[in-house]
């Protein structure tokens, strides 16, 4: 383990009904402070939050021994941040930190689409965003429901329009930081603030095509730009990590965004769910917990059967030293098909309120074969022949071979 993350206490383990089923993990105070640099954008100010709620950078520090220096800024893009990593204070406190914390991306992806969504409002006074796809569209002048689809349309397309540049750029932050290969680095996954609305359900089927029409590409995005290269990224490198904001935020915009006031940053609600994100991927990791993000479940299985399959196929295996070894949970050395299967019976047995304990499965030692007379023809080389010299013994145990033979 590398010598700052090191100094990680172990992650506290509870139960629902035992002590081997996961609670949100929690690191106890240590006798030196864990030093946490922070970069990003406004989700990690607390940009928007109301007066005396907490952003998930003060969650964290209210919950351990924690040295934070956040140098996160409202409206930070990916090219705010990486050209922020040439400035010296910012080098200084990488160099001297335990974690690194990085949320940044959502402002990329999302800036133009606020811009064109707040037109959209003011054109027709919309008191929130939502009203574009549940007001009474006789009101303002629709005939049909489809007459939506365009206006979803341009915000769609103002969604793309800083993709490429996005991607350049979160690869380079991420190159940059590699000069701290010490330093256990947090990537947050960006969400997609547009994942959905309240009333979605609600929604006729054409108003949904609408509201498809801007969501879906917005995650498409969002994963080809950020998600899917820091995922395939944490796998080649030892010393980092995903917070997976994106998939504990999918469905739930509405509670966890600010989106019907079309403000890109987390509420409160969203910050508590960032705080636990990010305190289990700073924890020591948990054995069957093979994407580290705190959980274990059935992406940690399919991650495995991933793994020994490309492996057995002689294309190399998928996942790095440190992830075979939350993966070996039978602990014989090797990650294969049953590795995946106790992974998968955990995590059934803790999703109905059940205890499931992993089961070591040594592999087994070949008896050693001892051929006593090597020089004797016929034998059986899997017999030990105790009296090489006594004819016809090759299928008997003497143990005395001066005394009489007993058949």
């Amino acid at each position: 383990m590398m010598k700052k993350i090191s100094r990680f206490v172990a992650c506290l383990l509870t139960a629902v009904s035992s002590a081997n089923l996961l609670q949100m993990p929690v690191l106890t105070n240590a006798e030196e402070a864990v030093k946490i640099v922070v970069l990003g954008d406004g989700i990690s100010t607390g940009a928007q939050l109301p007066d005396g709620e907490k952003s998930y950078i003060e969650l964290i520090q209210a919950s351990g021994n924690y040295q934070i220096q956040n140098f996160a800024q409202d409206n930070f893009t990916t090219a705010d941040l990486l050209d922020s990593l040439d400035d010296a204070q910012i080098q200084q406190a990488l160099s001297n930190a335990d974690v690194i914390l990085v949320s940044v991306g959502i402002h990329d992806i999302m800036d133009q689409f606020l811009v064109t969504a707040h037109g959209f409002m003011e054109e027709f006074s919309f008191t929130q965003f939502t009203d574009v796809f549940t007001a009474n569209i006789e009101d303002y002048g629709f005939e049909d429901e489809m007459e939506l689809v365009p206006y979803a349309n341009q915000m769609a397309d103002d969604v793309k329009a800083n993709r490429t540049e996005a991607a350049a750029n979160i690869q380079a932050i991420t190159a940059k930081l590699e000069a701290y290969p010490d330093t256990k680095i947090v990537y947050q996954t960006v969400y997609n603030l547009l994942d959905n609305i309240e009333m979605y359900d609600t929604l006729t089927a054409k108003r949904k095509m609408a509201y498809n029409s801007i969501m879906n590409p917005t995650g498409t995005v969002l994963n080809g730009c950020y998600n899917d290269y820091l995922a395939g990224y944490v796998r080649q490198h030892e010393n980092a990590v995903i917070a997976d904001v994106y998939t504990a935020f999918a469905g739930n915009a509405w509670q966890y965004t600010n989106l019907y006031d079309l403000e890109v940053n987390p509420s409160a609600a969203g910050h508590q769910v960032i705080a636990d994100l990010v305190l289990q991927a700073m924890a020591e990791p948990i054995l069957g917990d093979v994407d580290g993000d705190g959980r274990i479940d059935a992406s940690d299985a399919s991650a495995v059967l991933v793994h020994a399959a490309n492996f057995g196929s002689g294309l190399g295996g998928t996942l790095t030293e440190s992830q075979q070894k939350m993966a070996d949970v039978d602990e014989n050395g090797i990650v294969d098909s049953q590795d995946a299967a106790q992974i998968r019976s955990y995590a059934a047995a803790f999703g109905s309120g059940q205890h499931y304990e992993f089961i070591k499965n040594t592999p087994s030692v070949e008896p050693e074969i001892i051929d006593a007379d090597p020089d004797q023809p016929g034998e059986d080389p899997g017999i030990v022949d105790a009296d090489p010299y006594l004819p016809g013994t090759s299928q008997i145990t003497d143990a005395d071979p001066f005394a009489p033979v007993t058949l």
